[in-house]
């Protein structure tokens, strides 16, 4: 008991320092039993992974290959180490191949994804919305037309697609959720699941002045951001000196100037959602030109004592008729934001739409912006939401095709430098087609 009172007496009387080392002694409580979460969470994915990797296979057989391209520059440098710690043993375990390339420049996941020989069992992207946008682009302009599944690991600063896949439900932004996020990505591609998922594709349109060829297409799986909400996000990096407060910096310093996009006036001609006709079928999935195909093939000899595989109807988009698809409407906007996104990165509420018509994008004519204070904090609560692309909208409009024509362009070396964000990566202002390609890739998802 006179420890007890001794004790008590020297708490209060150097409460200084006991509020400091107890609240040191709790932090390292909390960060050590975290720690050991971690563990044991990796712990239970590395069991159920070697599973897999435990199942024999026969000698003319060959285990599974995947490609990974890893983006170590992602999330401040920080996704190597990540990907090592958190989604490569998951992998192994399961019995993979596992080829490991790393990007060095901008558009390298594109171009090598483009050129290589031969496609691998799978794909997977570790890094964030642009890493995903470049490998997608460079699968969809090869010139062979080869395809695999894409595994998508969150080891970005922005994982859009993949924090809507793989995230828990109402999960905390604790390091321990996260990792569950990443063994949870690296799983979804050994456990084989996989569903088709809608893109975008994003076309310069061309000028009677361009005397160069036209530029191949950029795909997207996220959205298109033009305005001052990404224009200031973009500025994040230069307040590093606030550590994790340097996106609310940003906005705080520079929503008082006029040097950023505040008025994104152009004209916008879109047609109306279609969900597949004559007009539009080469954009819709291709279904019916794979059945072409096999029938086309000639038939081996067994085959006639070999029943044919029941296959769901092909759906011939050649052959309907939608007088609505081809109507193009017009209207002129100027708006301080204009986000042009897919059903991938749509609002949680619409959910249930998406799953009746993804077969559209939606353009969001964002408001005004009255108050230099209420965009600050309009700007602040997205991020914290971690909901870039939802912006304040006057006007929604759901859409197959959308041409945006800016009406203030870079002409001249002197004028200043206006950019879009296509899944977080920056492009030059300029006239664009965007059209939405339904059910283009598959993805691997629980």
């Amino acid at each position: 008991m006179a420890f007890v009172i001794r004790f008590a007496k020297a708490v209060r009387n150097n409460w200084k320092k006991s509020t400091v080392f107890g609240s040191a002694l709790a932090y390292g409580v909390s960060y050590s039993n975290e720690k050991y979460e971690i563990k044991q969470l990796m712990r239970y994915y590395c069991t159920e992974a070697s599973r897999y990797g435990d199942v024999k296979i026969n000698l003319n057989q060959r285990p599974p290959k995947v490609l990974v391209l890893l983006n170590p520059a992602a999330n401040r440098k920080s996704s190597e180490e990540d990907f090592h710690d958190y989604c490569e043993p998951i992998l192994h375990l399961a019995g993979f191949e596992v080829d490991l390339v790393k990007t060095d420049s901008e558009g390298h996941a594109r171009r090598y994804v483009e050129e290589l020989a031969t496609l691998p069992d799978a794909l997977i992207v570790g890094g964030g919305d642009g890493t995903l946008s470049e490998a997608v682009s460079g699968m969809k302009r090869r010139q062979d037309g080869a395809q695999c599944p894409i595994g998508v690991l969150p080891l970005g600063r922005t994982n859009t697609l993949a924090m809507k896949l793989f995230s828990a439900e109402g999960s905390s932004n604790s390091d321990l959720e996260h990792v569950r996020t990443m063994a949870n990505a690296a799983y979804a591609v050994i456990a084989g699941k996989k569903e088709k998922t809608d893109i975008m594709r994003i076309e310069v349109l061309p000028s009677a002045a361009d005397e160069t060829p036209p530029e191949k297409p950029v795909y997207a799986v996220g959205a298109l951001q033009w305005g001052a909400f990404r224009d200031i996000l973009a500025l994040r990096d230069k307040y590093w000196y606030t550590a994790s407060l340097r996106d609310y910096t940003a906005f705080l310093f520079n929503a008082f100037d006029g040097k950023h996009t505040w008025s994104c006036k152009a004209k916008i001609a879109y047609t109306e959602p279609c969900s597949g006709c004559s007009n539009c079928y080469k954009d819709m999935d291709d279904q019916w030109t794979a059945a072409k195909k096999a029938e086309q093939q000639p038939r081996r000899w067994w085959s006639v004592f070999v029943p044919r595989a029941k296959t769901a109807a092909k759906t011939d988009y050649s052959k309907i008729i939608n007088e609505k698809c081809s109507v193009r409407h017009e209207i002129e906007v100027e708006p301080s934001e204009l986000v042009i996104k897919t059903g991938n990165v749509a609002a949680d509420e619409q959910e249930g739409e998406k799953g009746t018509d993804s077969t559209k994008l939606d353009v969001v004519v964002g408001e005004q912006v009255d108050s230099s204070f209420g965009f600050i904090g309009g700007s602040w609560g997205r991020v914290r939401g971690r909901k870039y692309f939802d912006c304040p909208a006057k006007d929604s409009i759901s859409v197959r095709t959308v041409e945006l024509l800016p009406e203030r362009l870079k002409v001249e070396e002197t004028d200043p430098e206006l950019y879009y964000s296509i899944d977080n990566e920056a492009y030059e202002v300029r006239p664009v087609r965007i059209t939405v390609v339904p059910k283009a890739v598959e993805i691997f998802t629980f």
